[in-house]
């Protein structure tokens, strides 16, 4: 199985899933248990999307998956801040991050489409 901890981007998926599970917990049940627990859930995907990808010939699928996560966490959790459940400054933060992560996975998948020999 090849390793994927040293990739950048495994790292900072990483890092943004303790954030919003840390953040999360501040949350008022109902949106703990709904929007929060749905980014959670999207958030945890995309670490398994990066295991999958590094370890598969064809990445795309895998990064095309990850990139459609991140356009999915990205309005899930501007209704957060839309709703004041999740401050302005810790949607700033968190959005930056998804933007950062998502340009990595654009950069990986044009790697990998590049490399694949098609």
């Amino acid at each position: 199985m090849a390793r994927y901890n040293h990739l950048s981007v495994y790292q900072n998926t990483y890092e943004l899933n303790l954030y919003f599970f840390k953040l999360a917990r501040g949350f008022p049940k109902d949106f703990r248990y709904g929007l929060a627990s749905e980014i959670k859930s999207l958030l945890s995907d995309m670490l398994d999307q990066i295991v999958i990808a590094n370890s598969s010939a064809d990445k795309g699928a895998a990064l095309q998956k990850a990139t459609l996560d991140i356009e999915r966490i990205k309005f899930k959790s501007r209704m957060l801040n839309d709703l004041k459940v999740m401050s302005l400054k810790s949607y700033e933060y968190f959005f930056k991050q998804l933007v950062e992560i998502s340009k990595q996975f654009g950069k990986w998948y044009i790697w990998a489409k590049n490399n694949s020999g098609a």
